[in-house]
């Protein structure tokens, strides 16, 4: 599994982790599948924040310039190649460790516990929804 498809599920786990299950062997499955996510987010995050570091402009106080649209100013074309380079590369790494959880309805404790279907899209690759 790559750190992006990590990355990508975590607001919708942190969602689920919110709801109630009925049975506490799922939901100490869930925690624990939480608990190497935000593992692995917090990860993504620190490299991301060194590639930042190393490649953006910065002011005088040393923090990143960011431009109108949100975006971080590289210092130059070779700058902002080498970021990207560097983005992809640690998107594309393999994460092992991480084991998809099965779930069904019967899990949940009541139909308002049920996950969204956008939730269940996000989580395609670390849940796996059964009927």
């Amino acid at each position: 599994m790559k750190l992006k498809t990590i990355v990508a599920t975590k607001p919708a786990l942190v969602r689920l982790t919110e709801k109630r299950f009925s049975d506490y062997k799922k939901l100490r499955e869930i925690v624990k599948l939480r608990k190497s996510v935000e593992s692995e987010f917090d990860f993504y995050v620190e490299q991301e924040k060194k590639a930042v570091e190393a490649y953006a402009e910065k002011k005088k106080d040393g923090t990143p310039v960011f431009l109108e649209d949100g975006r971080i100013k590289l210092k130059d074309p070779k700058s902002k190649d080498a970021f990207e380079a560097e983005i992809i590369r640690l998107q594309e790494t393999e994460i092992d460790g991480i084991t998809p959880i099965t779930l069904s309805e019967r899990d949940f404790l009541t139909p308002d516990d049920l996950p969204t279907a956008s939730d269940m899209l996000a989580l395609e690759g670390i849940i796996e929804f059964e009927d």
